[in-house]
Protein backbone atom coordinates (compact mmCIF):
# COMPACT_ATOMS: atom_id res chain seq x y z
CA UNK A 1 0.00 0.00 0.00
CA UNK A 2 1.22 3.51 -0.69
CA UNK A 3 1.11 6.64 1.40
CA UNK A 4 -2.31 7.63 0.12
CA UNK A 5 -3.91 4.52 1.61
CA UNK A 6 -2.92 5.29 5.20
CA UNK A 7 -6.10 7.26 5.80
CA UNK A 8 -8.16 4.22 4.87
CA UNK A 9 -6.77 2.44 7.90
CA UNK A 10 -6.69 5.29 10.38
CA UNK A 11 -9.24 7.35 12.20
CA UNK A 12 -10.38 10.86 11.44
CA UNK A 13 -11.04 13.54 14.06
CA UNK A 14 -14.53 12.34 14.84
CA UNK A 15 -13.39 8.81 15.53
CA UNK A 16 -15.94 7.01 13.37
CA UNK A 17 -13.38 4.70 11.79
CA UNK A 18 -10.77 2.69 13.62
CA UNK A 19 -7.03 3.17 13.47
CA UNK A 20 -5.40 0.40 11.49
CA UNK A 21 -6.49 -3.07 10.43
CA UNK A 22 -7.32 -4.50 13.85
CA UNK A 23 -10.19 -2.03 14.09
CA UNK A 24 -11.85 -3.57 11.05
CA UNK A 25 -14.11 -6.55 10.92
CA UNK A 26 -12.68 -9.90 9.92
CA UNK A 27 -10.62 -12.69 11.42
CA UNK A 28 -7.43 -12.08 13.38
CA UNK A 29 -5.14 -13.27 10.58
CA UNK A 30 -6.64 -10.85 8.10
CA UNK A 31 -6.49 -8.03 10.65
CA UNK A 32 -2.83 -8.82 11.36
CA UNK A 33 -2.03 -8.64 7.65
CA UNK A 34 -3.87 -5.32 7.33
CA UNK A 35 -1.98 -3.86 10.27
CA UNK A 36 1.34 -5.06 8.85
CA UNK A 37 0.51 -3.40 5.55
CA UNK A 38 -0.28 -0.17 7.38
CA UNK A 39 3.03 -0.43 9.26
CA UNK A 40 4.89 -0.91 5.97
CA UNK A 41 3.18 2.19 4.56
CA UNK A 42 4.15 4.22 7.64
CA UNK A 43 7.75 2.93 7.52
CA UNK A 44 8.74 5.22 4.66
CA UNK A 45 12.47 4.52 4.80
CA UNK A 46 11.91 0.74 4.95
CA UNK A 47 14.06 0.44 8.06
CA UNK A 48 11.73 -2.02 9.77
CA UNK A 49 11.09 0.61 12.43
CA UNK A 50 8.88 3.69 12.71
CA UNK A 51 10.12 6.95 14.20
CA UNK A 52 8.16 9.86 15.63
CA UNK A 53 8.19 11.79 12.37
CA UNK A 54 6.85 8.89 10.35
CA UNK A 55 4.15 8.20 12.93
CA UNK A 56 3.15 11.88 13.04
CA UNK A 57 2.87 12.06 9.26
CA UNK A 58 0.77 8.90 9.08
CA UNK A 59 -1.64 10.05 11.79
CA UNK A 60 -1.85 13.53 10.27
CA UNK A 61 -2.92 12.01 6.96
CA UNK A 62 -5.80 10.44 8.88
CA UNK A 63 -6.87 13.75 10.40
CA UNK A 64 -5.17 13.32 13.77
CA UNK A 65 -3.05 16.38 14.50
CA UNK A 66 -0.24 15.68 16.98
CA UNK A 67 2.89 17.62 17.76
CA UNK A 68 6.19 15.87 17.13
CA UNK A 69 6.87 15.66 20.86
CA UNK A 70 3.51 13.90 21.38
CA UNK A 71 4.27 11.24 18.79
CA UNK A 72 7.77 10.92 20.28
CA UNK A 73 6.12 10.29 23.66
CA UNK A 74 3.89 7.66 22.06
CA UNK A 75 6.99 6.00 20.63
CA UNK A 76 8.73 6.03 24.03
CA UNK A 77 5.73 4.34 25.65
CA UNK A 78 6.48 1.13 23.69
CA UNK A 79 10.12 1.53 22.64
CA UNK A 80 11.70 -1.23 24.71
CA UNK A 81 15.09 -0.91 23.00
CA UNK A 82 15.25 2.86 23.68
CA UNK A 83 16.19 3.63 20.08
CA UNK A 84 13.56 6.30 19.51
CA UNK A 85 11.74 3.97 17.11
CA UNK A 86 9.31 1.06 17.36
CA UNK A 87 9.25 -2.20 15.47
CA UNK A 88 6.11 -3.94 14.25
CA UNK A 89 5.43 -5.74 17.55
CA UNK A 90 5.74 -2.49 19.50
CA UNK A 91 3.67 -0.71 16.86
CA UNK A 92 0.93 -3.30 17.44
CA UNK A 93 0.87 -2.46 21.16
CA UNK A 94 0.62 1.26 20.37
CA UNK A 95 -2.16 0.52 17.90
CA UNK A 96 -4.14 -1.32 20.58
CA UNK A 97 -3.64 1.58 22.98
CA UNK A 98 -4.96 4.10 20.45
CA UNK A 99 -7.96 1.87 19.70
CA UNK A 100 -8.75 1.61 23.40
CA UNK A 101 -8.63 5.38 23.84
CA UNK A 102 -10.68 5.90 20.69
CA UNK A 103 -13.31 3.44 21.92
CA UNK A 104 -13.65 5.39 25.17
CA UNK A 105 -13.99 8.63 23.23
CA UNK A 106 -16.76 7.17 21.09
CA UNK A 107 -18.62 5.77 24.11
CA UNK A 108 -18.87 9.20 25.71
CA UNK A 109 -19.35 11.20 22.51
CA UNK A 110 -23.06 10.50 22.76
CA UNK A 111 -24.22 13.26 20.42
CA UNK A 112 -21.55 12.33 17.84
CA UNK A 113 -20.29 15.88 17.44
CA UNK A 114 -16.64 14.82 17.51
CA UNK A 115 -15.77 16.52 20.81
CA UNK A 116 -16.03 15.69 24.50
CA UNK A 117 -16.82 18.33 27.09
CA UNK A 118 -15.03 18.52 30.43
CA UNK A 119 -17.41 16.16 32.22
CA UNK A 120 -17.30 13.62 29.39
CA UNK A 121 -13.50 13.76 29.38
CA UNK A 122 -13.41 12.96 33.09
CA UNK A 123 -15.76 10.00 32.56
CA UNK A 124 -13.76 8.73 29.60
CA UNK A 125 -10.48 8.92 31.53
CA UNK A 126 -12.03 7.02 34.43
CA UNK A 127 -13.31 4.46 31.92
CA UNK A 128 -9.69 3.97 30.82
CA UNK A 129 -8.45 3.50 34.38
CA UNK A 130 -7.06 6.97 35.07
CA UNK A 131 -8.14 8.02 38.56
CA UNK A 132 -7.44 11.72 39.10
CA UNK A 133 -8.48 14.04 41.90
CA UNK A 134 -10.08 17.40 41.10
CA UNK A 135 -6.95 19.58 41.05
CA UNK A 136 -4.90 17.12 38.98
CA UNK A 137 -7.72 16.65 36.47
CA UNK A 138 -8.17 20.42 36.15
CA UNK A 139 -4.43 20.89 35.57
CA UNK A 140 -4.14 18.23 32.90
CA UNK A 141 -7.37 19.30 31.21
CA UNK A 142 -6.18 22.90 30.94
CA UNK A 143 -2.85 21.73 29.55
CA UNK A 144 -4.59 20.01 26.64
CA UNK A 145 -7.21 22.75 26.25
CA UNK A 146 -4.93 25.81 25.88
CA UNK A 147 -7.59 27.82 24.05
CA UNK A 148 -10.08 27.24 26.88
CA UNK A 149 -12.76 25.75 24.66
CA UNK A 150 -13.81 23.44 27.54
CA UNK A 151 -13.89 20.52 25.11
CA UNK A 152 -11.40 18.19 23.42
CA UNK A 153 -11.33 16.55 19.99
CA UNK A 154 -10.24 12.96 19.52
CA UNK A 155 -6.61 13.85 18.81
CA UNK A 156 -6.47 16.07 21.92
CA UNK A 157 -7.94 13.25 24.00
CA UNK A 158 -5.45 10.70 22.65
CA UNK A 159 -2.60 13.11 23.41
CA UNK A 160 -3.91 13.56 26.97
CA UNK A 161 -4.30 9.81 27.51
CA UNK A 162 -0.79 9.22 26.13
CA UNK A 163 0.61 11.76 28.59
CA UNK A 164 -1.24 10.13 31.49
CA UNK A 165 -0.15 6.64 30.44
CA UNK A 166 3.48 7.73 30.16
CA UNK A 167 3.18 9.52 33.52
CA UNK A 168 1.79 6.42 35.17
CA UNK A 169 4.61 4.28 33.77
CA UNK A 170 7.24 6.78 34.92
CA UNK A 171 5.68 6.98 38.40
CA UNK A 172 5.63 3.18 38.65
CA UNK A 173 9.32 3.04 37.69
CA UNK A 174 10.17 5.11 40.80
CA UNK A 175 7.59 3.46 43.06
CA UNK A 176 9.90 0.57 43.86
CA UNK A 177 7.80 -0.81 46.72
CA UNK A 178 4.42 -0.13 45.07
CA UNK A 179 3.26 2.14 47.88
CA UNK A 180 1.62 4.72 45.65
CA UNK A 181 4.09 7.38 46.80
CA UNK A 182 7.54 8.34 45.54
CA UNK A 183 10.37 10.63 46.61
CA UNK A 184 12.61 12.21 43.97
CA UNK A 185 15.69 14.37 44.12
CA UNK A 186 16.02 17.18 41.58
CA UNK A 187 17.97 15.12 39.03
CA UNK A 188 15.41 12.35 39.16
CA UNK A 189 12.62 14.87 38.75
CA UNK A 190 14.29 16.38 35.68
CA UNK A 191 14.82 12.87 34.25
CA UNK A 192 11.15 12.01 34.74
CA UNK A 193 9.88 15.33 33.40
CA UNK A 194 12.10 15.06 30.32
CA UNK A 195 10.53 11.74 29.41
CA UNK A 196 7.04 13.21 29.57
CA UNK A 197 7.61 15.89 26.93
Amino acid sequence: EGQASQGEHATGRKGKEKVGGLGMSGNNDAAHVQLMRWFDAVDEDRSGNVDAGELRKALASAGLDFSLHTTAMMIRMYDRSRTGTINFEEFTHLHHFILSIQDSFNVFDRNRDGVLDRNEIHQALTHNGFQLDGPSFSAVFQTFDPNRTHALRLDDFIAMASFLSASRSMFSAFDYQQTGRIQLDFSQFVYAASHLR
